[in-house]
Order: C-alpha cells, then sequence, then structure tokens
C-alpha cells in the first residue's frame, strides 16, 4: 500500500511535532503496518485510527487519533487530520468534511 501525505495534513502533523516529537515516527509506524480492514470506518471509504504515542506513554486510548482515506483502486492511504486524544474529544462532521474538502483540493488529478 502507498500512502500519500497533503500538505494540509503536513502542516497538521508539525503543529502536534512541537508539542509531541515523536508523532510522525508513532504514525509512520502504524500506517506501514495498517491492516485498513480491521480499522473503524466510518463510510465514504474514511477510517479512524487510533495511535499509540511514545510521547504520552499511555497507549492507543491516550494517544492520536487520525481519519484515513483509503483509495481502494490504487490502494492509496491518504491521511486527512490528525489530533492528539488529551486535545481534542471528538472531530465534528463539519471539520471532517473540511478536511475532505482540503485533500480533494490538493489531490484533484494526482491520484483520481
Amino acid at each position: 500500500m502507498k500512502i500519500f501525505f497533503t500538505g494540509h495534513f503536513k502542516n497538521q502533523l508539525k503543529k502536534l511535532m512541537r508539542k509531541f516529537p515523536c508523532v510522525a515516527e508513532d504514525l509512520l509506524n502504524l500506517l506501514d503496518s495498517l491492516d485498513i480492514e480491521k480499522e473503524i470506518s466510518i463510510g465514504k471509504s474514511i477510517y479512524k485510527v487510533r495511535i499509540g504515542s511514545s510521547d504520552m506513554k499511555k497507549g492507543k486510548s491516550g494517544g492520536f487519533r487520525a481519519y484515513i482515506y483509503f483509495y481502494r483502486l490504487k490502494k492509496i492511504l491518504v491521511p486527512l487530520c490528525i489530533y492528539a486524544k488529551s486535545e481534542q474529544v471528538i472531530v465534528s462532521e463539519n471539520e471532517l468534511q473540511y478536511h475532505i474538502d482540503k485533500m480533494n483540493e490538493e489531490l484533484f488529478g494526482e491520484i483520481a
């Protein structure tokens, strides 16, 4: 499986890395071994994943959450957003739609 990081997602990751320096490594470790079919599907090829944090040492339940779009035809994972569970409890439908729109803006013509 391939992984495509949008500029929008990279900006979110950079902000988290200021407080949690290991978040990028934690994310890559998860994505390298991810079995997307075992993750929580919220519909429209979007999955919610839990990511353990090396910085917080709280395991997956207290780590990070990410929403990932899975482009099945070409087997590409596109992370939409990521947040620390300690700083944000949920992502609203409107917020998730915003991240989807940002992904579509960046990827239009890239993988479609």
